[in-house]
């Protein structure tokens, strides 16, 4: 796997457990900033997953691409997924 796919891969996992966590703050009560965080996160999966299956997608003719990061930002969104993950799991 190369440096740009383990990025969008990293960026997709990040979207999923920020999702996941906003998610289940918009359970507990429907206003719009909790609203407005699903939606955002649910852009940062959908980029980062259409990132993985088209690469060379370009729509409404502009292309939007995650590109290889340095290692301690991926790191970085390792941690941070690990932490809304688990932050996910103690509230639930």
């Amino acid at each position: 796997m190369d440096r740009t796919r383990f990025t969008r891969v990293t960026y997709a996992l990040f979207g999923l457990a920020l999702l996941a966590s906003n998610a289940l703050t918009l359970r507990s009560s429907i206003d719009i900033l909790p609203l407005v965080a699903v939606v955002m996160s649910l852009f940062v999966v959908v980029a980062a997953v259409g990132g993985l299956l088209w690469p060379d997608a370009a729509p409404f003719g502009v292309r939007v691409d995650i590109g290889a990061q340095p290692t301690w930002v991926l790191a970085l969104l390792w941690l941070g997924s690990a932490l809304l993950l688990a932050g996910t799991a103690l509230q639930l």
